[in-house]
């Protein structure tokens, strides 16, 4: 895999669509993986197994981002930035998450009838879920430094396995009749950091990079404290989104859960373009500053998710109770609400990769912390009467207030005006038909070699 860099070591913008369109692939195949083990999961289990495995789930999710301190963030910046010692930073951070991952796990262990809602059946699938904390932060941190290193192919394919391998489990095991709540958060679980293995490729690519020492003595204090500033951040943006999840089964139900968690699986499919942009821009934009790239990566990314935001509610009232039963049919509405929020709150999830990458991720995390406390308030108020629709509408609340937060940020802190992020422009149409164009004629070119080539 090559790697392309200016002669000082920082990103050219040549490559940024290419970065881009790398991390868009290997962040489409879990959400459309996950469209498909959604029918099988929600068929064989039922509206309250749904539930149940949702709620396990949510608590795996949340405590990976909690336990890990915000180390590989911290990685992708530094590595990005200065790309000196990088072993010593890896083994110094990988220390760090081992013990996270180890207190973590027996704090989670006990805290287990706490998050279930009383439920002592969801009580045991915590505990087997949280079983693969440790090893997961520790591939978080792995993902961390190959960003800084713009091995967005690594990411991809670890990405792309754990896809692949939870695809598999979930489908064998609903082929089998065995598909169980238990079953599900084993086979989920092991996708959380079954990518190890395409990790093995990383210390040579770190051996390429311009100015790279791969060993030497190295403070983790910078680490740490960028990590702990950017940290409440990453913790409540995961819980902003996840804390439906977490809190909707005891407040609401687990039935009302179950139909959450099906239109929370559909509406991951907008966010892939937006997760791309979001870590490429934050890896880039921390090597090399460039207020016009950031503004046309959040308008193109809010122009796409519009696309397929409004492709996902055209299908979504054929597909759901086609697929999931009619049992679910009222995720639908819940739906549309969900992406209404990703939608609205697309500019300012990118500008707060700015924020982090210009060295005010204190920043984000006020956005978000805002954002999350709106978002449960209203959740409070709404799930009981509302259910699933009720944490949809707080959902939407907190997404609209944390991207315009991120957005004034950027415009008071470093005067990048709003209208640079929000306002589309003729040449965003131009760039996305572009770079569509190229795709299509780069696929041609291969279909018509693989012709020439084929041995009739």
């Amino acid at each position: 895999m090559a790697l392309w860099f200016r002669p000082d070591g920082t990103m050219t913008s040549a490559h940024l669509g290419r970065y881009v369109a790398l991390t868009t692939f290997g962040n489409l195949v879990p959400p459309l993986a996950g469209l498909v083990i959604a029918p099988l999961l929600a068929q064989s289990l039922g509206v309250t197994g749904r539930g149940e495995l949702a709620a396990a789930n949510a608590v795996l999710l949340v405590a990976t981002i909690a336990a890990a301190f915000g180390l590989p963030e911290a990685l992708t910046y530094f590595v990005a930035r200065g790309r000196d010692y990088v072993g010593g930073l890896l083994a110094r951070s990988g220390a760090l998450l081992l013990l996270a991952g180890i207190v973590g796990t027996a704090v989670l262990m006990a805290a287990a009838p706490l998050l279930s809602g009383g439920d002592d059946r969801v009580v045991g699938l915590i505990r087997l879920a949280i079983l693969a904390l440790t090893p997961a932060l520790l591939v978080g941190g792995l993902r961390g430094a190959a960003a800084g290193c713009q091995a967005w192919g690594l990411i991809s394919a670890d990405r792309i396995l754990a896809a692949l391998v939870r695809l598999a489990a979930v489908a064998l095991l609903a082929l089998s009749g065995s598909l169980t709540p238990e079953s599900a958060v084993a086979a989920i679980a092991v996708s959380y950091f079954i990518g190890a293995a395409v990790y093995i490729r990383l210390p040579a690519l770190v051996r390429q990079l311009p100015g790279c020492r791969p060993d030497g003595p190295v403070s983790d204090s910078g680490l740490f404290r960028y990590g702990m500033v950017l940290w409440p951040g990453a913790l409540t943006g995961i819980l902003l989104m996840r804390a439906d999840q977490l809190l909707l089964a005891p407040l609401a139900g687990v039935a009302e859960l179950g139909i959450y968690a099906v239109a929370a699986t559909i509406a991951e499919v907008s966010l892939v373009f937006n997760a791309a942009v979001k870590d490429v821009i934050f890896s880039a934009e921390s090597a090399d500053q460039d207020e016009h790239r950031l503004g046309a990566a959040a308008r193109i990314s809010t122009l796409i998710t519009v696309l397929v935001a409004a492709g996902l509610i055209a299908l979504s009232a054929w597909a759901v109770p086609q697929f999931f039963g009619t049992d679910f049919l009222p995720a639908v509405p819940v739906l549309c609400v969900l992406l209404a929020g990703t939608v609205l709150g697309n500019p300012g999830s990118v500008a707060g990769a700015g924020l982090g990458a210009r060295g005010r991720p204190g920043l984000r995390s006020w956005s978000l912390g805002a954002a999350l406390l709106a978002n449960v308030l209203l959740l409070m108020l709404l799930a009981g009467p509302w259910g699933a629709m009720g944490a949809a509408i707080a959902a939407l609340a907190g997404n609209v207030l944390a991207g315009g937060l991120n957005v004034l940020w950027l415009w008071r802190c470093f005067a990048i005006p709003p209208g640079l992020l929000l306002r589309p422009r003729r040449s965003d149409l131009w760039a996305l038909g572009q770079g569509l164009r190229t795709a299509t004629g780069r696929l041609s070119v291969r279909a018509r070699a693989d012709r020439t080539t084929r041995v009739p």
